[in-house]
């Protein structure tokens, strides 16, 4: 969970790299920095903008979340948030395991 404007200054791919090689699952913030967003896409680490799941969370919490339905649950607090739906093109990058894959796989069907 973060708050605003989450990854400002990190205009390179090794900040959601960093996170998703430390063991980072999801990042759920009010908001991203540009391009962390895009950063954090292209490698496959998923990130959920929330505001409303990002204040109520607490240390401790247990959240699950949904990256293609946009739904976060908190289970400790029993409550459910929706998330900004993601563009059908980043959901197919996820779907592949990040931007290299989504490119490899595309450039196989076309041969």
């Amino acid at each position: 969970m973060a708050g605003r404007n989450f990854g400002c200054g990190s205009s390179r791919e090794h900040a959601p790299i960093s996170l998703k090689a430390a063991g980072v699952r999801c990042v759920i913030a009010k908001s991203f920095a540009r391009i962390f967003f895009r950063n954090a896409v292209n490698i496959g680490l998923p990130v959920m903008e929330c505001e409303g799941a990002a204040e109520a969370a607490e240390s401790g919490d247990e959240v699950g979340f949904d990256l293609f339905s946009g739904t976060i649950t908190n289970a400790k607090r029993g409550e459910r948030y929706s998330a900004k739906p993601l563009p059908k093109s980043m959901q197919e990058i996820y779907s592949s395991g990040g931007l290299m894959n989504y490119v490899k796989r595309r450039l196989a069907q076309r041969s």
